[in-house]
């Protein structure tokens, strides 16, 4: 199974999962259903990404959408 890294928009935690059947050709794809956050305890939306390295620098050259800078603040931290 392919391991996909999704990461919380509410806090920013990210969680390696394998139970996802996400296929990624983007930079990142955002999830139609909600997943459980450990840190947050609650079930909130999420972003599904292969790599995150190469989506922190994607994201850094060119962000193109509002989702786009406020997920690099999420994942510079």
């Amino acid at each position: 199974m392919n391991k996909i890294n999704i990461i919380c928009l509410r806090c920013g935690t990210v969680q390696i999962r394998s139970d996802i059947l996400e296929v990624c050709n983007d930079k990142y794809i955002l999830l139609n259903h909600k997943q459980l956050c450990p840190k947050c305890g609650m079930k909130t939306t999420h972003i599904a990404t292969n790599d995150i390295k190469s989506l922190r620098k994607s994201l850094e050259e060119n962000p193109n959408r509002k989702l786009d800078s406020y997920l690099l603040k999420l994942v510079k931290r």
